[in-house]
């Protein structure tokens, strides 16, 4: 399943409409990029997710990586990661090469799990859901 959009308003009705057709199935895969809050529709589509199912969300901001993070830490995953994506810009000109003076570093963040079987221990939690 994969929910993407980068902007507001009309694509993120769209975006609702397609979670909700999403809804009915399993699916080996859950991919979110959004400019948006990704937590509604993780939130949403957590459960179509099978076990063992890979689950990787990218957005610009870290609060909304770390909510997601709890979520699916809370509901049971494994092999969580949380890594900042840095990227940097060279501009070319004839006889120089450089970082363009000019750019923005930051990439976003990027969240990635396992979903678990529900009642499986995760090494190190002494819980089990």
């Amino acid at each position: 399943a994969v929910v993407s959009t980068q902007s507001t308003g009309e694509d993120w009705n769209r975006s609702v409409s397609v979670c909700e057709e999403l809804k009915g199935g399993h699916y080996d895969s859950l991919i979110i990029s959004a400019s948006y809050d990704p937590y509604p529709v993780l939130e949403l589509l957590w459960a179509t997710l099978r076990p063992c199912g890979k689950c990787v969300i990218h957005t610009d901001y870290l609060s909304q990586v770390v909510a997601c993070a709890n979520f699916v830490n809370d509901k049971g995953c494994s092999d969580l990661s949380v890594v900042d994506q840095w990227y940097r810009e060279i501009q070319i000109l004839p006889g120089r090469t450089h970082p363009d003076m000019r750019m923005q570093t930051g990439g976003g963040f990027i969240l990635s799990c396992t979903k678990l079987l529900p009642g499986i221990l995760e090494h190190g939690s002494g819980t089990t859901e």
